[in-house]
């Protein structure tokens, strides 16, 4: 019996979530939730990681999800390696690549890094998929929503078990990287480092990498958040390199006295899914500071 694995539809019913972050629709997921970070049970395990040991699902269930990242695909496609019996030792090394990208567990921050320039377009050894070269392409295959899901989970379990990336997708980032150089030579990318904080206002995804190459200690907001082609929002990330820079805790418990529904992990997290934040920019950067440890 084969999984179906599918683009969340919240009508649906007999579903196992991976990485279903909004409440009211991991509500829905009577057969389990699969989201150790963003739930509170496991802030340092990703779900790829936790899908290599946790009971596998019911066979023929439907598997869904409102994240279509290498995270969440990829603890998809480890479920159903597991359950064809298939060797995941081939795949242990990107298994782990993603789960540190996920976590942003990769040691210490390196301190001011250079942006992408023409000449220099990867130079950020950075944990985030999209500034990483190894595994850009497979996480833009994955968020493609043109894309179903069976088919990704598929692109996905081969690259795991082999790092073929499907055709195309090695030469998308590179041109996303390009535009996202000629975002920054012509400024539509608002940044600064707000003292040892960095604020970026920009839709694109690249922001995490854009505030990290000035700070450990990251505020983004983005005017045009969604999934695929779903209603945008205004939307606040805040986040931190790793843990120990910024009381994240602190700041998501105060800013949720000023609009509930802030919330996240001890390195990520921001304001309420799925509708657009109220609050302004100043006060997200100064609730941060109040919260600083470093």
């Amino acid at each position: 019996m084969a999984y179906n694995f599918i683009q969340f539809n919240a009508r649906l019913s007999g579903i196992y979530g991976v990485e279903v972050t909004v409440p009211s629709i991991a509500a829905k997921c009577d057969l389990g939730n699969l989201d150790p970070q963003h739930t509170g049970q496991d802030a340092f395990t990703a779900s790829i990681e936790a899908a290599l040991t946790v009971a596998l699902p019911p066979d023929n269930a439907l598997i869904g999800t409102i994240r279509r990242d290498p995270d969440a695909i990829g603890a998809m496609a480890v479920f159903e390696m597991r359950r064809e019996g298939i060797d995941l030792n081939p795949a242990m090394e990107r298994i782990m690549k993603i789960a540190a990208s996920d976590k942003f567990a990769h040691g210490g921050w390196p301190g001011p890094q250079p942006l992408p320039t023409r000449e220099n377009p990867w130079p950020l050894a950075s944990a985030s998929t999209e500034a990483d070269p190894r595994l850009a392409a497979i996480a833009a295959f994955v968020s493609d929503w043109n894309v179903p899901m069976d088919i990704a989970v598929k692109g996905m379990k081969k690259w795991l078990l082999s790092g073929e990336v499907p055709e195309g997708y090695e030469e998308k980032v590179q041109k996303e990287r390009e535009d996202l150089i000629r975002a920054l030579e012509s400024r539509e990318i608002q940044m600064k480092n707000h003292n040892g904080i960095a604020v970026v206002e920009s839709t694109h995804r690249a922001a995490t990498t854009i505030g990290y190459s000035m700070s450990p200690i990251a505020v983004l907001l983005n005017p045009q958040f969604g999934f695929g082609a779903g209603p945008k929002f205004i939307k606040f990330t805040v986040c931190q390199f790793e843990a120990g820079y910024v009381d994240l805790k602190s700041v998501f418990a105060e800013l949720s006295q000023l609009e509930p529904g802030w919330g996240g992990s001890p390195t990520i997290g921001g304001s309420p899914q799925g509708v657009s934040s109220q609050l302004d920019l100043d006060t997200v950067v100064e609730v941060v500071r109040k919260h600083l440890i470093k």
